[in-house]
């Protein structure tokens, strides 16, 4: 009856998917949101929603599923656009492929599948770049058509992400004591920000492996784009402006 679909469709609803390309730091966002007392999972379903760079396609089949799947019948009440410098972003990626050959790797595998725009063969660290800068575009480009606000991750709290999501403000606001995490006490909630134009460091403490310099070697139409949606997302093109500000080791965005 009416009853039980309306039960049902309540089960397929969670509140928020934060989303963004890969290795844009969205497990930082899901170890701050489960600090907060938002229980989502990364790169899976959870009671609140789920924390995913997978699940900015829609497709039959992911390459991670965790605890329970997503399926066509899902729905998320908000979808924030998690995003992070280009540069940091495509070094990140070419760092963290298998052997540096996109063609080995099965999370670049599964992505040609699903975005023929970034299939890959045989490649080299060189046009492996190029790829994963391409793929900083389109997956970018893509999520845009369909999330509801967007962040930059350097510089957003994630308590101003959690009431963007349309939490209530009691986690929000909260000094981390009604966290989802197995520790049994309290964690440090860490709060990037904006540096001011005398904190600008002279020279980049954690300078990204790939330039702007070798991007246009590689494709100069292709970084020409990239930079116009970097400046249009708010980003400097020098990522001195937007240095790691956090530590994310912990949080496999490095």
């Amino acid at each position: 009856g009416a009853d039980g679909r309306a039960a049902t469709s309540s089960r397929l609803r969670r509140q928020v998917l934060v989303t963004g390309v890969q290795r844009s730091g969205t497990h930082f966002t899901w170890e701050m949101f489960n600090r907060l007392g938002v229980h989502v999972h990364h790169e899976g379903l959870g009671p609140g929603g789920a924390v995913s760079w997978l699940f900015s396609w829609r497709t039959a089949s992911y390459a991670i599923n965790n605890p329970a799947p997503l399926t066509p019948d899902h729905r998320f009440c908000v979808v924030l656009h998690q995003v992070r410098h280009p540069l940091r972003v495509v070094a990140s990626i070419v760092r963290s492929t298998r052997n540096r050959d996109a063609s080995r790797d099965k999370f670049w595998r599964w992505i040609g599948a699903v975005e023929p725009r970034v299939a890959v063969s045989e490649s080299t660290p060189a046009s492996l770049a190029a790829t994963a800068a391409r793929l900083w575009l389109v997956q970018n480009e893509r999520i845009e058509t369909y999330a509801d606000a967007r962040f930059r991750v350097e510089e957003t709290s994630p308590r101003d992400a959690c009431r963007a999501a349309g939490f209530d403000e009691l986690l929000c606001a909260s000094d981390g004591a009604y966290h989802t995490t197995t520790s049994k006490v309290k964690q440090r909630i860490i709060e990037p920000r904006t540096l001011s134009p005398d904190e600008i460091p002279p020279v980049d403490p954690r300078p990204p492996s790939v330039s702007w310099a070798d991007l246009e070697r590689l494709d100069r139409d292709l970084t020409a784009q990239v930079q116009a949606l970097a400046t249009k997302y708010g980003y400097n093109l020098d990522p001195r402006f937007h240095p790691q500000s956090l530590d994310t080791t912990d949080y496999k965005a490095r």
